[in-house]
């Protein structure tokens, strides 16, 4: 099995090494497993879904707000040559997240933001999942660390043993590179609240209220296993990055609503 599978497994890597395609925000190539056609299917696929299990919030004045502000922030993003829809959920979730060419947030955190500025850096934050193609990223890491694994399992019946304990390392580097890419929308859901005048400091205050409210609730998440950044790091760094954007944009009179 080893002789006729490994050139299989092998050729299969070299063709995934093969693909590449330049980042949006960064500039730079980088390996992908799809296409961006591919990569907006998958949230159009989903987008009815979602729907469907959460539904949709009644409240048209809302939507229309969600998808004008959204469309606006698009406009000015480093992908504003795709399609998007932008949706409130009816879910008492304090959430927000982001699929292909789609974002949603929930009545939930509707209802927490104090004003403009704070919806607006969230909004930018998850517009940065899309604009650097975060999706595709995650997907493409996956895919290539099962290949790498696999490889050696065929190579070595030892390594093979091994493979429940590799698999669980996996998913630590894939968590590593999640938190990563919530440090980049960070990033970029300053940059574009502040292009649109907006006070991304804002944005800190949000995620302080999210970290008190963890604490109070006695839920609040181990930093290392943490999806996204610790809230109190993420304070930092966000406020440091609004400082600089608006040196940067010259804005002296930054908006909060």
């Amino acid at each position: 099995m080893k002789k006729f599978f490994l050139p299989a497994l092998l050729s299969a890597t070299v063709f995934f090494c093969s693909q590449c395609a330049r980042n949006p925000v960064t500039g730079k190539k980088q390996i992908v497993t799809m296409s961006t056609e591919q990569e907006l299917a998958m949230g159009q696929e989903g987008d009815p879904q979602i729907i469907a299990q959460f539904g949709l919030y009644e409240d048209s004045a809302l939507q229309r707000y969600m998808n004008q502000r959204g469309q606006a922030m698009a406009a000015i993003s480093h992908r504003n040559n795709i399609s998007y829809g932008f949706r409130v959920l009816n879910s008492p979730v304090v959430n927000a997240f982001a699929t292909p060419g789609f974002v949603y947030f929930t009545r939930g955190i509707m209802a927490h933001f104090n004003n403009e500025a704070q919806f607006e850096g969230v909004l930018g934050h998850e517009l940065g999942h899309i604009a650097a193609r975060h999706t595709v990223i995650q997907q493409r890491n996956a895919t290539l660390g099962q290949v790498g694994i696999l490889a050696g399992a065929i190579i070595s019946p030892t390594f093979g043993r091994m493979m429940e304990s590799a698999s669980q390392g996996l998913q630590l580097l894939l968590l590593k590179n999640s938190r990563d890419a919530e440090r980049e929308a960070d990033e970029l859901g300053v940059e574009y609240s502040t292009k649109l005048g907006f006070n991304a400091t804002e944005m800190a205050d949000f995620f302080n209220t999210l970290k008190r409210q963890g604490e109070q609730s006695g839920q609040e998440l181990p930093n290392l296993l943490s999806t996204h950044p610790d809230p109190g790091e993420r304070n930092a760094t966000v406020s440091q990055l609004a400082t600089e954007w608006k040196q940067k944009t010259g804005l002296t009179n930054p908006k909060v609503n």
